[in-house]
């Protein structure tokens, strides 16, 4: 059965104008993304792996768009036009916890402000499959977002973050860098991969929901659909 999208749910809005749109950048007062960016870590070693969810975001749409990521600098990527806007994937060739420089390099290169930047990436403190898209904050502790924020010099850029959950004992959430390291780097079970496919499906429906009509609507769709399922003390979230 083909998984769902949003565009099986949502109510159909009016197409945007052509004008509207030059290059990707758009004169609406509302930022949509230019840049979509997935995070993960570069190499085969690291591409089915847990951390690099984010990666796979970006590699599904390519493929829906029928587009090629090729190197452009720093990273990997590709343009692809969603209704006559034109918006870059990229995937950092840098490890996870150096994403800054080559995203803020691409930015610099589309003459893409902070607000029109969206990055994925995955989340130990949410249910496996589990979606929450946000317009600005702190790197929540994650080391590719402190790296993304030092380097743009903002926190106000648009990010959804894909819940891959964390180890337990006994119930207990792991706190162990080292375990929680393993964790990340590690491929997931054939049940959390489905989860994680379908929520991977709705991140990139959300991308071109937020490019057609603006980061609000598709974070409003993206957090209120369903997705994941609670494991281990996450249960309680």
């Amino acid at each position: 059965m083909p998984l769902p999208t949003f565009n099986q749910f949502r109510r159909a809005a009016p197409k945007e104008p052509e004008a509207a749109s030059t290059l990707g950048v758009t004169a609406e007062a509302e930022p949509r993304p230019l840049l979509v960016v997935g995070l993960g870590n570069p190499g085969s070693d690291y591409a089915q792996t847990r951390h690099n969810v984010g990666a796979w975001c970006i590699a599904l749409l390519a493929k829906q768009y029928h587009v090629e990521l090729k190197r452009e600098g720093r990273v990997d990527s590709a343009t692809i036009s969603i209704d006559g806007r034109r918006v870059t994937l990229a995937r950092p060739r840098s490890f996870m916890n150096e994403s800054g420089g080559p995203v803020a390099q691409e930015a610099k290169r589309l003459h893409a402000p902070a607000s029109q930047v969206l990055v994925i990436y995955d989340e130990l403190d949410l249910p496996v499959g589990r979606t929450r898209m946000r317009l600005q904050g702190s790197s929540g502790g994650n080391n590719g977002m402190k790296s993304l924020i030092s380097a743009l010099g903002s926190e106000q850029f648009a990010r959804v973050r894909i819940g891959i959950d964390r180890p337990y004992d006994a119930g207990v959430p792991v706190r162990d860098p080292e375990r929680i390291a393993s964790w990340v780097l590690s491929r997931p079970s054939a049940a959390d991969k489905v989860l994680l496919d379908a929520a991977v499906a709705r991140v990139a429906s959300a991308v071109e929901v937020a490019v057609r009509e603006g980061y609000d609507v598709a974070m409003r769709l993206l957090n209120e659909g369903e997705g994941g399922k609670p494991s281990g003390a996450a249960a309680a979230l």
